[in-house]
């Protein structure tokens, strides 16, 4: 009898031990089974709100769309048992940053796991084959990735968007031939950024490409809506496009417009913005080429800009059936992308005047392609800029004349040990001699230069750099950390970063405060400047401030509103300055394809009327975002997304509200199309229940067999 009693004391309190041990999420697995609706081995859809969820050992395929667009869950550990993750499983997830895939998994399939924006790292198992169509794209926080070399077919497009991601792999595997070729994309994917209509344009062929919509284009045929990417008309060396800005498509022109008119716009296109559409220019105030403007345009040949023109703007003729461009004397900035892929153009002619020449401006044309594969000599000049470097001396001497050297001009010519920089230099482009890793003497001849831009020296070898007097300004990151700089002047020149560290996935480009290593810090985004405004960044992974002020100039709004409704501002139009930061304190004007969810308290005045939300483009040009009315916290906001941050409007559209129909959210509201969730917060008293009831039975056994080890020793203290 007391021998029974000693082991079954022992057996309790082992068992209780091991009950207590038990995670809750182990334990949950029963009492949760009815988040999991399952078609016989098949998790069809998963209707829970953990933000950890460990799918059953029972499943063995994960269906098309069961966890899309679920932005609780952070965590997903995916069993031994599934073998395939159909498309579209965990499309938009935009808070899971872990995924745990199991050994069982053989295909991961199309479009899994676009869109999962917070994922930073992720390891693929030996055990499968494919990973289809998109699988990963947009997943543009992703660095680390691990393939095994089982792995037989990675689709092309897997992780389009990427900007960041190494694969880890072994060298001569599929997978580390897939990372070479990707390797060379990512230095186009900046455009797969900025255009919406990127995808389009990486899929035309050769053989498709003559039967675009823009090459048939012609005045005739433009009375009906499409998208009709070449679709201008030139009115005295100006142009207008008309732009929906609910969906980024060039809509059809005004056939009234004709090259006779007068060359201001004329109010003929105000009929289109009364159904909502607000009128683009190509060429914006006569001064700037606009971002994509004639971007695709297969008509055109021979361009030659009118006078006046200060800016060419980003991808403004990129993809363009352009062959030769005469740039007029005024402009001064080329911009990022410019003439980026014009495949035909062979003939540039820059002039005096040219200031700065962005990245990319000319990467792929014929004119620059050309140059590097059949040049005579060793350095492009066109004007006064020196474009490209096609020598492999190691001792280069920049030639006098030379003002301008562009962007990337000489970046990663490793044999290049010193380099001397002529009298005549004014500017040091940005990222010039970034990665000249071998450079180790630099010789400034000039008392003119002005200007070092961001990253122009970064990557090399130098260790002391003298520079004269006349140098005003250096950018970012121009010179590496232990460089010794030591500056002629009194005054040292002033630090100053290019329009490329303003985009948010540039985070390289960026220094961070030692102290914000993002290490515990809580990721999302603090709104500041306001009272009851919330603010939401799809798949932040830092933490970030976005400031809400009254904007101190309203000029430029001003401006935009008459260019496009040919009338003032309105007078109840209250304008905010909307800046985003990140601990660089640099502001961060492009969010690429990260979508900023804002909620702004409705301005006291307007609370009877509906209202209408409007911002500026980069070129200063009019935008109208989608907005909608809700009660955030009892406060009565308008809530809108954007991708990228200027000055914004809010308005009202000159009618009543009723007041019944706005949306009630809270401040842990993600998107445009969430409302308040009744469920939310269950998970979590399911796991209290579930946290009691463990550490209760496990208090019972431990008591229960105690007692049995000193009723023992009692009945051994009688006898």
């Amino acid at each position: 009898m007391k021998r029974k009693r000693r082991v079954s004391g022992v057996l309790l309190i082992i068992a209780a031990l091991i009950i207590m041990q038990l995670p809750v999420a182990e334990a949950d697995a029963a009492t949760s089974a009815s988040d999991f609706k399952m078609e016989g081995t098949t998790l069809v859809k998963y209707r829970g709100t953990e933000t950890d969820v460990t799918i059953p050992n029972t499943v063995e395929v994960i269906a098309q769309s069961a966890f899309d667009d679920n932005n609780d869950i952070k965590r997903v550990v995916i069993p031994d048992s599934v073998t395939t993750i159909e498309g579209y499983a965990f499309w938009g997830c935009d808070n899971l940053n872990t995924i745990v895939l199991g050994r069982g998994l053989t295909e991961i399939g199309d479009y899994a796991f676009t869109n999962c924006k917070g994922l930073t790292q992720i390891s693929i198992p030996a055990s499968v084959d494919r990973i289809g169509i998109k699988a990963f794209a947009d997943c543009v926080n992703l660095t680390d990735i691990t393939i095994p070399t089982e792995v037989k077919l990675i689709h092309e497009t897997a992780f389009d968007g990427c900007y960041k991601v190494y694969i880890h792999c072994e060298a001569g595997s599929i997978a580390y031939e897939y990372a070479q070729e990707l390797y060379e994309r990512q230095e186009e994917m900046p455009e797969y950024e900025d255009v919406p209509d990127y995808e389009d344009s990486e899929e035309e062929t050769d053989e498709t490409a003559s039967d675009s919509t823009t090459d048939s284009v012609s005045p005739s045929d433009t009375d009906t809506e499409g998208n009709l990417l070449g679709s201008t008309w030139i009115v005295g060396n100006s142009a207008v496009v008309f732009i929906d800005n609910t969906s980024p498509k060039v809509l059809d022109g005004n056939e009234s417009i004709s090259e006779e008119e007068d060359r201001e716009i004329t109010t003929d296109v105000l009929p289109d913005t009364e159904q909502g559409i607000l009128p683009k220019y190509t060429i914006v105030d006569g001064k700037i080429v606009a971002d994509q403007a004639y971007y695709k345009n297969q008509t055109l040949e021979q361009v030659v800009l009118p006078g006046g023109i200060e800016e060419i703007g980003q991808f403004a003729f990129s993809r363009s059936s352009v062959t030769a461009v005469e740039i007029p004397e005024g402009v001064k900035d080329i911009c990022y992308g410019a003439f980026y892929h014009c495949d035909d153009l062979q003939t540039v002619s820059l002039p005096t005047t040219i200031e700065n020449v962005e990245p990319k401006a000319f990467a792929y044309t014929a004119w620059m392609e050309e140059f590097l594969e059949n040049g005579t000599e060793d350095f492009l000049i066109s004007g006064n800029v020196l474009v490209a470097y096609r020598g492999n001396e190691e001792h280069v001497v920049i030639p006098e004349g030379v003002t301008v050297i562009a962007s990337e001009a000489f970046m990663n010519q490793t044999q290049m040990k010193s380099v001397t920089l002529p009298e005549s230099l004014i500017t040091v482009g940005e990222g010039a001699f970034e990665g000249c890793s071998s450079l180790a003497e630099l010789n400034i001849l000039s008392r003119h230069l002005s200007q070092i831009k961001d990253r122009a020296f970064a990557d090399c070898a130098l260790t002391e750099v003298d520079l004269p007097s006349s140098v005003e300004e250096i950018g970012l990151m121009a010179f590496d950390e232990g460089v010794s700089v030591i500056y002629e002047g009194e005054t040292p020149p002033v630090t100053t970063h290019e329009v490329s560290a303003e985009r948010l996935s540039n985070e390289d480009y960026r220094p961070y405060a030692e102290t914000d290593a993002e290490n515990g810090a809580e990721s999302g985004v603090q709104v500041t400047g306001i009272r009851n405004a919330v603010a939401t960044l799809e798949g932040a992974v830092r933490s970030y401030t976005l400031s809400v002020t009254a904007a101190d100039d309203k000029e430029p709004m001003e401006r935009a509103y008459l260019r496009s409704y040919q009338t003032e501002m309105p007078a109840d139009m209250t304008v905010y300055d909307l800046q985003l930061t990140d601990s660089s304190e640099i502001p961060l004007t492009k969010l690429g394809r990260q979508i900023l969810t804002v909620t702004l308290p409705v301005p006291e005045e307007l609370s009877q009327e509906d209202v209408i939300v409007y911002t500026l483009d980069r070129n200063g040009q009019l935008e109208r975002p989608e907005s909608e009315r809700v009660l955030l916290d009892g406060v009565d906001a308008v809530r809108f997304q954007t991708t990228h941050l200027s000055l914004f409007g809010i308005c009202g559209d000159g009618s009543g509200y009723p007041t019944e129909q706005i949306i009630e959210v809270s401040t842990t509201i993600q998107s445009m199309s969430e409302g308040s969730d009744s469920t939310e917060g269950s998970g979590t008293v399911i796991s209290s229940y579930l946290f009691c009831a463990k550490w209760g039975l496990g208090a019972i056994l431990l008591l229960t067999g105690t007692a049995n080890l000193l009723n023992v020793r009692s009945i051994r203290k009688k006898a």
